[in-house]
């Protein structure tokens, strides 16, 4: 028979396991129980005793192995009280390790907790704080709860998430250990040191062995320069590979550049953020919102760096304000100063004055009506200057 006095109130860094400690509590209890009269029981009242705890311990170890005696999981606890009608442990300041085929993959921490009879959950609230041992990426809160059987902890209530590279933000935090992913759900923001980049979304999966970001909903991604934004992205899905820097942008993409400014539509885009590129292999639509310019293709590239984009696949270039028209097989469109040039099938019409010519090659400037069309077997050049 164990005394109470050594176990209730004088333990000392017991580490027992969790069905062990339970069952060992209920004894304890039931054996006071017996031993006591009524006058004895009213004469040495229980201290610090809340009317719902059976028992209380210091400084003890609750842990859990798999039947091949694997270590699942580790809770260290200052006090532990045993609620035996609700069938859990109460633990205040927890100190919880949690393992990934018998090797140490997560530490967390808490103020206050609940250890059900089980094993299967843990509840622990107040100062969340889970630290990712491999990857170094600590995630803080005010609610967590632990599903100890599959690994999976849920962190509630003012999300933060961060490691060398990101600090994200979110209403709710899933972090599945088998699976190694990190899913954050509600106004997500994730920000990053280099390039600067921040990403709104309403949920945002971290891929960790994959070091990539994937988003299922609409989401938004502004690059910063300087503290000033030079570009936005918007789609309804995207993937962000974290080493390579590339962000995969698909249905409903657009992109907003300030300099020069221009409006990139399309159903897939790729963007190379430390290049500073942007690829679409399918139909895309890039507006020149400062001269009015609206280029459309089956797919094109931008260079960015240089101030270039390359069209290819039933080109169509519109000039808004004199409705000059180019239709070519490629084109490379030069931002800086608004001219082209076209190969294959060119045509070109303009309005004021009428006028239509065809050439295999083109080069010129839409805004300002200049066009010089080259080609035919004399290699012909016509020249055509508003007047």
């Amino acid at each position: 028979m164990i005394k109470q006095n050594n176990s209730f109130s004088h333990a000392k860094k017991s580490s027992i396991p969790l069905l062990i400690l339970v069952t060992l509590l209920l004894e304890i209890t039931a054996c006071n129980q017996q031993n006591k009269t009524p006058e004895n029981i009213s004469e040495q009242p229980i201290p610090n005793q809340t009317p719902e705890s059976d028992l209380t311990l210091n400084d003890v170890t609750l842990e859990e192995a798999s039947e091949a005696g694997e270590m699942l999981w580790r809770v260290k606890s200052k006090q532990a009280s045993y609620v035996r009608d609700k069938e859990l442990v109460r633990v205040t300041k927890p100190e919880g390790e949690l393992f990934r085929d018998g090797k140490l993959a997560y530490k967390i921490t808490a103020l206050q907790g609940e250890v059900y009879q089980d094993g299967n959950k843990i509840l622990l609230i107040q100062e969340i704080e889970v630290y990712d041992i491999q990857n170094k990426i600590t995630i803080r809160g005010q609610q967590l709860e632990w599903l100890t059987e599959p690994g999976i902890i849920i962190v509630r209530n003012n999300i933060t998430g961060s490691n060398e590279q990101i600090q994200a933000s979110a209403q709710t935090a899933k972090v599945i250990s088998l699976e190694k992913r990190i899913e954050f759900y509600g106004q997500v923001v994730a920000m990053f040191q280099e390039p600067v980049m921040k990403i709104q979304t309403d949920q945002l999966f971290w891929q960790i062995d994959q070091k990539k970001l994937i988003a299922n909903q609409p989401i938004k991604i502004e690059e910063l320069k300087d503290n000033k934004v030079i570009g936005i992205a918007y789609g309804d899905e995207s993937e962000f590979n974290l080493e390579s820097q590339i962000a995969t942008l698909k249905k409903n993409v657009q992109l907003l550049r300030t300099n020069p400014k221009l409006q990139i539509s399309s159903d897939l885009m790729i963007w190379n953020m430390p290049q500073d590129l942007i690829d679409s292999p399918g139909y895309i639509t890039v507006l020149e919102q400062g001269e009015k310019v609206v280029l459309q293709a089956n797919k094109g590239q931008g260079n960015f760096q240089n101030n270039t984009f390359v069209l290819s696949g039933n080109v169509i270039g519109v000039a808004q304000e004199n409705q000059a028209q180019l239709n070519s097989d490629r084109l490379t469109w030069y931002l800086e100063n608004q001219t082209f040039e076209a190969e294959g099938n060119v045509f070109y019409r303009q309005v004021d004055p009428p006028f239509n010519v065809r050439g295999p090659k083109a080069v010129g400037q839409l805004k300002n009506e200049t066009v010089i069309i080259q080609g035919g077997q004399n290699n012909v050049v016509t020249e055509i200057i508003p007047q």
